[in-house]
């Protein structure tokens, strides 16, 4: 009884390790047929702080700020007063597939190089933080995918990861 247990633990262990990625079904394709566009966004809500702190904090620019009180114009011309303060990084202008999985390593790839900055940010009192997933169906099926590893990623970083799927054509 006992080494059948010892040899379904060798199996899974060796099932495990020869598991590689040629075996999975969705390789890095950066033309994704099923995506018309996708990006990523890491958003970070500082409470009551100026987002600029966070900048200082982390080490990193971000692509916008948004600052509690301030007036801004939307690509309509309608005017609003920002609510809450917000720090964003995303990869929308900076990578052009359409595979999320290379905005995702794009993004971590960022926070890996501040590592010490962002767990800085992420133990300042009050701060939320989650990071967006993007995608735009192109044919109204299929859908973005992550590796184990990058999901691996996300949990040592200790970051949230949120999807918005859009079926424009619908």
């Amino acid at each position: 009884m006992s080494e059948g247990f010892n040899s379904k633990i060798r199996c899974r262990t060796t099932f495990s390790i020869m598991m590689n990625i040629a075996s999975r079904i969705t390789q890095i394709n950066s033309t994704f047929e099923s995506c018309d566009s996708c990006f990523v966004r890491l958003m970070i809500f500082p409470e009551g702080n100026h987002p600029e702190e966070i900048t200082s904090v982390i080490g990193l620019a971000p692509s916008k700020l948004n600052v509690a009180g301030e007036k801004v114009v939307n690509h309509r011309g309608m005017a609003r007063y920002v609510k809450y303060s917000a720090w964003f990084l995303s990869s929308e202008e900076f990578v052009g597939s359409k595979d999320l999985r290379v905005h995702r390593d794009w993004l971590v790839g960022k926070l890996n190089l501040c590592a010490d900055g962002w767990k800085a940010v992420q133990n300042l009192k009050g701060v939320k933080i989650t990071l967006k997933c993007v995608w735009l169906s192109k044919l109204g099926h299929s859908g973005p995918v992550l590796w184990p590893e990058q999901m691996k990623s996300l949990a040592d970083l200790n970051l949230e990861c949120s999807f918005d799927i859009y079926f424009p054509n619908e």
